[in-house]
């Protein structure tokens, strides 16, 4: 019976942690909140500052401090998922 609650316990926690990015909620909140400062050509310029996925993420948590929007870490990792896949394509 204990190892039941265990495997039980344990599979909850599991699946509670894992979060599978939504490309769509990740657009929707960027076209909300991130273009009301700049545009998409921020991402393509040549100029780019952001090089890898770790510092997107950090420039993505960044702005949503600046702006206020108090993202939850699943929205943030949304929003990164959306701007990766369509703009920064980092592996």
């Amino acid at each position: 019976m204990k190892s039941l609650f265990f495997v039980t316990t344990v599979y909850f926690l599991l699946s509670f942690n894992a979060h599978a990015t939504d490309i769509d909620n990740g657009r929707t909140l960027h076209a909300e909140n991130c273009l009301a400062c700049h545009t998409t050509d921020k991402y393509t310029s040549d100029l780019r500052k952001v090089q890898d996925l770790a510092a997107l993420t950090s420039r993505v948590k960044r702005c949503d401090f600046s702006l206020g929007t108090q993202w939850f870490d699943e929205d943030i990792a949304d929003v990164v998922a959306y701007l990766n896949k369509d703009f920064y394509k980092f592996k």
